[in-house]
């Protein structure tokens, strides 16, 4: 059973990946069930977004959970308010500090605001990490500890020395795999934190990058890598037991 947290669809520079074309590649790597967000949304184009999100809940059905990618601009012309009327039930909250370096970090009122929102609705608030600047982890450990009711997922996991440390003292810290080396999440899993931890690939990024690489090859090699490195319970709660726990 394969669960991935961290999905895309839509426009990525100059690669398009169509709801159509995400279902097909995730069913020939046995996907199940899966939570996305459109990179479309770097354009501001919020009725395709809308429309891109809309398509793939008609083809996947509750395989998908719709991820609400909130952006700096959308808090300032509306684009927000006409993503909650859109009738789409979202299941999580997305920012990502390393297109908004200045926006998320850690008090600011923006922070705030989407941390609070979160905790109205219930939802995860997944942040993309990184060493680039406004990505570390540390720059959220207020609001981390401020709303123990929200689960914060790191993205990457990046640097994983400060994921480590946030996810030993919040228990409301998780992370996600995408892009992660294999060895950092057997690290996870050797400081016994397996349980916060949610496969996930970021796929169809990797295609991006790797353009002369087969993606479904690319996919299942992560898969068996992962299995060969940890425990068989370890791999389990990564793979799908902890999207369930999570999501339902």
């Amino acid at each position: 059973m394969l669960f991935d947290s961290h999905i895309h669809f839509g426009q990525f520079y100059d690669l398009y990946t169509s709801p159509t074309e995400l279902k097909r590649f995730l069913d020939s790597v046995g996907v199940e069930r899966f939570a996305a967000s459109s990179t479309t949304i770097c354009e501001s184009d919020y009725d395709k977004v809308i429309a891109e999100t809309k398509e793939l809940a008609d083809i996947c059905g509750s395989r998908f959970l719709p991820v609400l990618w909130i952006t700096q601009p959308m808090l300032k012309d509306g684009g927000l308010d006409k993503f909650m009327d859109s009738g789409i039930r979202w299941r999580c909250l997305k920012i990502h500090p390393q297109l908004h370096p200045t926006t998320w970090i850690n008090d600011s009122h923006e922070m705030k605001w989407v941390v609070s929102m979160a905790s109205v609705l219930q939802m995860p608030l997944l942040i993309h990490t990184g060493e680039k600047e406004g990505c570390n982890p540390k720059l959220y450990e207020k609001p981390i500890s401020d709303f123990p009711n929200v689960v914060f997922i790191l993205a990457h996991g990046r640097p994983i020395n400060e994921t480590l440390e946030l996810m030993k003292k919040y228990p409301n810290v998780w992370c996600d795999t995408a892009f992660m080396p294999t060895e950092n999440i057997v690290k996870l899993c050797d400081e016994k934190l397996s349980n916060h931890v949610l496969w996930g690939t970021d796929y169809p990024i990797p295609k991006y990058y790797y353009l002369d690489t087969d993606m479904k090859i690319y996919y299942l090699d992560l898969v068996q890598k992962l299995k060969d490195s940890i425990s068989q319970e370890d791999f389990e709660l990564i793979t799908h037991k902890n999207f369930k726990k999570l999501f339902g």
